[in-house]
């Protein structure tokens, strides 16, 4: 991209920033939001200051937890990059220890083949169950060490199997954000079947648990405000009689490079109580769990 293509794009994003005027739909109930973040690289400095700040800072302006769903020195592809920048596992744990002070910490599974040396990541066809359930209980007792029991998950690369499913719901996992409906995972399969999901917005029970609450995933908002809010209408004029409930998600290293944005949407959120508001992703569950349907499961 030439400088002439790249002034000219900083000058439309510019425009949009400041001059659009997308609103928020007028509904007749609230509807609530909140932000998960995927984190994969608390042991790299920038993005754990960043994660410290926004995290008080959201707590600061929301009175809310942000979720901050980590992937554990368990998964082989955090303890390669804890050599790499020569962060050991206890400073690890304390950098998460420390998050868990404003943050919500939940648990983001990544799973690979046993002695993979690519870090290509399992999916379909190379699904080792017995390898995949053997971790999570291995970073479930990661976090136990910390004192954190995590409650809220997250599926790397969005790839979910039945047994996941299970083993978290036997771990003590009560959340799931990691369905988008319409969408497949990384490698184009789906865990449930895009005709039988609940539409976005309407929490429901994750098949074929009894216990773990689904709230859709939308899209990370890293675009000027103006446009996120035309994006997220669009999800809110679905349906104009019920109260819904949507995660945004991020990933850490999304924070210090689209921190300006990230923020600035934040804020301009938080201004439209008559429709939208801010709330702890537990107490979504706690909200929405009593009348929740279960939905229905299918693979490709």
């Amino acid at each position: 991209m030439n400088n002439t293509v790249r002034n000219m794009l900083d000058k439309l994003s510019k425009a949009a920033w400041y001059f659009a005027d997308s609103r928020i739909p007028a509904r007749g109930c609230v509807s609530y939001l909140n932000i998960c973040i995927h984190s994969e690289v608390i042991y790299d400095d920038r993005t754990y200051e960043a994660l410290i700040v926004f995290s008080k800072e959201f707590m600061a302006l929301t009175g809310n937890r942000i979720v901050i769903c980590v992937s554990t020195p368990v998964c082989p592809l955090v303890r390669k990059g804890l050599v790499e920048r020569g962060v050991s596992q206890d400073e690890f744990g304390r950098r998460v220890s420390s998050l868990a002070g404003n943050a919500e910490i939940g648990y983001h599974g990544h799973f690979y083949p046993q002695g993979t040396t690519t870090f290509d990541h399992m999916r379909r066809e190379t699904y080792d169950k017995e390898l995949v359930v053997r971790q999570i209980r291995d970073e479930v007792k990661w976090f136990e060490g910390l004192g954190i029991k995590p409650k809220v998950y997250v599926g790397g690369c969005w790839f979910m199997m039945e047994e996941i499913v299970l083993e978290l719901e036997r771990a003590g996992i009560t959340v799931d954000v990691s369905i988008r409906k319409g969408k497949s995972d990384t490698f184009g399969g789906v865990f449930l079947d895009h005709g039988a999901t609940p539409d976005y917005g309407v929490p429901f029970i994750l098949p074929p648990t009894k216990n773990i609450l689904e709230i859709q995933s939308i899209f990370g908002p890293v675009m000027p405000p103006s446009i996120m809010k035309y994006h997220l209408s669009g999800y809110m004029r679905n349906d104009n009689k019920r109260s819904l409930a949507f995660i945004f998600p991020l990933h850490d290293w999304d924070l210090p490079k689209y921190c300006r944005n990230i923020w600035a949407n934040v804020a301009e959120l938080a201004k439209h109580k008559e429709s939208i508001a801010w709330m702890d992703v537990l107490e979504m569950r706690e909200m929405y769990m009593p009348t929740a349907k279960e939905g229905n499961i299918g693979t490709l």
